[in-house]
């Protein structure tokens, strides 16, 4: 069957009297190719306040009206002038509607060669959809199921680059699901600010269908401009003097209590800066199950929460000190219209951290925000691929995405010198999450040890000192103890601090013992069932196969009625495990 080809409208910035003339609630579709200047992302953003400019409000108030129902709004720009597009369609809503966030699609396109840091081949894709109302969100479509990525196999072992951890069986025979995080499409170093085409074809194909109405809008000036205004520290609260008859900071310890609080003393106490390079996890108000305290805040409530300790913390970071703070996308846009007034912006660095399988497209985007503050000149331990050095203290070149990560793998080839590396970017591949319960404490978000080494190491010399506010399972004190850093980090919760009190102490015993810090761990037992998942899911699939459809409970207690109990014993419900047999049919 041929496939019609799709060439979206194209209406020009500058033209305003064109696009006001069409329709509202007509387009299904609209692109917005921003105006920048790509040399700029070469070179550090300086701290100064930036707004949008007013041809830049007028595009995106125009496709919000245009937009039906429903409608999906994609917006091509750089990391550094997105997050104010961002914030301005969440703010803005017309007669018929308003726009809401879905995704920022990372796309690894762009292989300018690296400058002061590391290289930018990082380009931002908003993806907004436009909703009728913000209770009942308006239904959208992607043709997801039939855009995927092709299966990438490891040039050293042969086996998929994907590790699917004893779930080979589930692999789609048409590729991989797309995730928010595009490192498939083609790389060049990007002369201007248009939108490749790899680009465009992608949205058309994922959103085509029958009678859809496209429009693509390339505007014609800046995007973002200088801003007489500074974004104004909303405080959640009054100030409060727990931290008040604290005269000295000492380094290499937990302190139990509120971050802004302790944070303002920090700065009584130290007006110059403190800090070599301050962290940020903070909760993602999604709700999660932390110890002590709530994470669903009103969306208003908790950007003016973080704004006030992402303030403190730039305001106690010695010059040159670096700042990064990771969390979903969603709310890094804030977090970045914010910063951009008060540090340095060097680049929003993604981590492609695929999680849990959810959604149309796959949320696998982390963003590391990458700030530092002006007055000396920032520390960046990396080597690059021209200079490898094999110091400790220096961030190496990651592994050719073309290879696996196993660990037997790994062994194997370097053993035979198949060592081929790649210039660290802005787009982290190499870094997985904490898959198993045994490397897991009692923590909701607790990140991987080697993330937190990669950042300390990259923005810090040894015996600098490390701040985070949020300290959780204390990650960040274990990585800068391991890395000769000192660091001091704050918790609201008493149990997080006494989890990461008793780490440091099995450390340094440890390290009294064998010479080195590790967290000791004991080993983890599984409880055995009396049959595998693997084994369930190969029955169903072979079962869908003779079938000819996917089968029901009915079908399952004509064949075997044994497995239904089996699949009531593993599985949240027996839908969770039929759906598995998907994969069969599809081939």
């Amino acid at each position: 069957m041929r496939v019609k080809t799709i060439k979206p409208k194209l209406f020009r910035g500058d033209d305003e009297k064109r696009i006001r003339k069409i329709t509202s609630d007509s387009l299904d579709v609209v692109i917005l190719n921003t105006r920048f200047d790509i040399l700029s992302k070469e070179c550090p953003s300086s701290a100064e306040a930036y707004a949008l400019t007013a041809n830049s409000q007028f595009l995106l108030a125009e496709s919000t009206r245009a937009l039906k129902a429903g409608g999906l709004l994609f917006v091509y720009g750089l990391p550094k002038d997105l997050p104010f597009l961002g914030e301005f369609l969440t703010q803005h809503h017309c007669e018929t509607g308003q726009m809401i966030f879905k995704y920022w699609i990372a796309l690894d396109i762009d292989d300018r060669a690296r400058k002061e840091t590391v290289q930018p081949t990082h380009m931002g894709l908003l993806l907004y959809v436009k909703s009728a109302s913000l209770k009942v969100p308006s239904p959208f479509q992607l043709n997801t199921k039939e855009v995927r990525v092709p299966h990438k196999f490891c040039e050293a072992c042969g086996l998929n680059v994907k590790d699917w951890g004893g779930k080979k069986h589930l692999m789609h025979p048409a590729g991989t699901a797309l995730s928010d995080v595009w490192r498939d499409l083609p790389k060049k170093a990007l002369k201007d600010d248009r939108l490749p085409r790899s680009v465009e074809q992608r949205i058309i194909a994922l959103t085509r269908f029958e009678g859809a109405k496209f429009a693509k809008l390339v505007q014609k000036s800046s995007c973002v401009q200088k801003s007489p205004t500074t974004q104004e520290l909303v405080s959640t609260k009054k100030p409060q003097n727990e931290w008040g008859k604290l005269s000295r900071i000492s380094t290499n310890r937990v302190y139990g209590g509120d971050c802004v609080g302790f944070l303002r003393q920090v700065a009584k106490l130290y007006p110059d800066g403190l800090f070599d390079m301050a962290f940020a996890d903070p909760p993602y108000n999604l709700g999660k199950g932390y110890s002590s305290y709530d994470d669903t805040c009103a969306d208003q409530h908790y950007i003016n929460w973080c704004n006030e300790w992402l303030y403190w913390m730039a305001r106690t970071l010695k010059p040159g000190g670096a700042l990064l703070v990771l969390n979903l996308p969603k709310w890094a846009i804030h977090h970045a219209t914010f910063l951009q007034a008060h540090l340095d912006f060097r680049h929003w660095i993604v981590w492609d951290a695929l999680s849990d399988p959810r959604g149309k497209i796959m949320p696998a985007h982390y963003a590391l925000l990458y700030y530092t503050k002006p007055g000396a000149l920032p520390v960046c331990n990396y080597s690059g691929v021209s200079a490898p050095t094999r110091l400790s203290e220096v961030v190496s070149p990651p592994d050719s995405p073309k290879y696996c990560l196993r660990g037997s793998c790994v062994k194997r080839r370097k053993h035979l010198g198949d060592d081929e590396r790649v210039e660290l970017s802005d787009i982290w591949f190499d870094v997985h999450r904490i898959k198993h319960k045994r490397d897991r404490d009692a923590h909701p978000c607790q990140l991987p040890e080697k993330l937190m080494e990669r950042i300390i190491k990259l923005t810090t010399r040894r015996g600098g000192l490390v701040f985070d506010p949020f300290c959780g399972a204390g990650t960040t004190a274990i990585a800068s103890l391991k890395l000769g850093r000192e660091f001091i980090t704050t918790d609201l919760d008493k149990h997080y601090v006494e989890i990461t009190e008793r780490k440091i102490a099995a450390m340094q015993a440890n390290a009294d013992l064998f010479g080195y810090f590790a967290v000791p761990r004991q080993r983890v037992e599984r409880e055995k069932k009396p049959v595998s998942k693997k084994e369930i899911e190969t029955y169903l699939q072979n079962l869908a196969i003779r079938l000819g459809k996917e089968p029901t409970d009915s079908d399952i207690h004509l064949d075997k009625p044994e497995m239904l109990r089996n699949i009531d014993l593993i599985y949240p419900s027996r839908l969770e495990a039929i759906k598995r047999c998907r994969v069969a049919l599809a081939v």
